[in-house]
């Protein structure tokens, strides 16, 4: 007796159904390659099943790259060591194999505004990212404004955890403004809970020795930068601003 084949159309509804969308995709090139080359039938199968993982690979990477909220895509090549003689390459070299990620160690980048602070921190996350990593890329006053405002919705411990969950938070311009003890109190809440369980990477143009001018409270000030440094590597960048160089 002769075997029945479903007709493709049935095929494509069955890989739809099982929300296959990547076989779905290929499936005509992939029969006329069957055809043409003389395909058996584990080998069209293994090439169907490529397409679908490539597919999922590449859905997952965009929802990582669009949840990060990167500020702009710049990677360590990118990055003009010529222009900042006093920061090691070799230690940025260092950060980017994420062993860092592994030992859920925290990263400060401090220095004037324009020095690149910001760039490290997100070739950081785009190292990150291409492993499959998943981060949050903020500001601290919009983290601290976005908590504030869900206090008053009551919706606090679900956005809470927009900033607990990434395997990297970044926090970007820390020192730019003091913060009442509110703010502190949410911005120790957030250090204190990714403790020992996920990396936080922070830019500041202030040293750390000057943070109590940031968070007011001398005791918060103390609690927060013991549990950030307790593993943290700090990059200090002496140079000059990269924004004032393309004046020139």
């Amino acid at each position: 007796m002769k075997q029945q084949f479903l007709p493709t159309v049935q095929i494509e509804k069955k890989l739809k159904e099982y929300r296959l969308s990547g076989m779905i995709q290929t499936l005509e090139m992939r029969i006329k390659q069957a055809t043409e080359d003389n395909l058996g039938y584990a080998e069209f199968l293994g090439l169907l099943l490529e397409d679908e993982t490539n597919k999922r690979s590449d859905t997952k990477h965009a929802r990582l790259y669009k949840g990060a909220h990167l500020p702009f895509e710049k990677g360590l090549e990118d990055f003009d060591f010529t222009f900042q003689p006093a920061l090691k390459k070799q230690d940025m070299l260092e950060l980017a194999t994420l062993r860092f990620l592994d030992k859920k160690a925290n990263v400060i980048f401090q220095g004037l505004p324009g020095t690149g602070k910001t760039h490290l921190s997100v070739a950081l996350a785009l190292k990150a990212l291409g492993y499959g990593k998943t981060v949050v890329f903020t500001s601290v006053w919009d983290m601290i404004n976005t908590l504030q405002q869900s206090r008053a919705d009551y919706s606090y411990q679900k956005k809470i955890q927009t900033y607990l969950k990434p395997d990297l938070l970044i926090l970007d311009e820390l020192g730019y403004r003091s913060m009442a003890e509110s703010t502190v109190e949410d911005f120790f809440e957030i250090v204190s809970r990714r403790y020992e369980k996920g990396s936080i990477i922070i830019t500041s143009n202030r040293a750390i020795s000057e943070w109590d001018k940031v968070f007011i409270d001398k005791t918060l000030t103390t609690a927060v930068v013991d549990r950030l440094l307790h593993h943290c590597t700090v990059i200090e960048i002496k140079g000059d601003s990269y924004r004032f160089k393309k004046r020139d």
